[in-house]
């Protein structure tokens, strides 16, 4: 995890597995990886916060939140935030 220098911002990254970041972005910055699931990448994420010697001024998560649906490389704002139960084992996870 690193704090990456975007103008005169310093920007965490955090995205939720491994398997999210691909060749291109690793290229780029080490982000944070919080874990699958709302409760699970809020501990990590506060945890990580906690723990660096100054914060940043932004933390970007980057990912799909879960839809299969979105078109990859695309950039969206939520609009609206909502629980459900979803199949990760795509992501190694085992199902529930």
């Amino acid at each position: 995890m690193e704090l990456l220098p975007v103008g005169p911002l310093r920007v965490l990254f955090v995205m939720a597995a491994p398997v999210e970041f691909g060749a291109c972005l690793q290229a780029l910055f080490r982000p944070l990886i919080c874990g699958v699931g709302p409760v699970e990448s809020a501990i990590n994420v506060t945890r990580a916060l906690a723990g660096l010697a100054s914060r940043p001024d932004l933390v970007v998560s980057l990912g799909s939140a879960g839809s299969a649906r979105l078109v990859k490389t695309q950039v969206y704002q939520a609009a609206s935030v909502s629980w459900r139960d979803m199949d990760a084992s795509a992501l190694g996870f085992r199902r529930a």
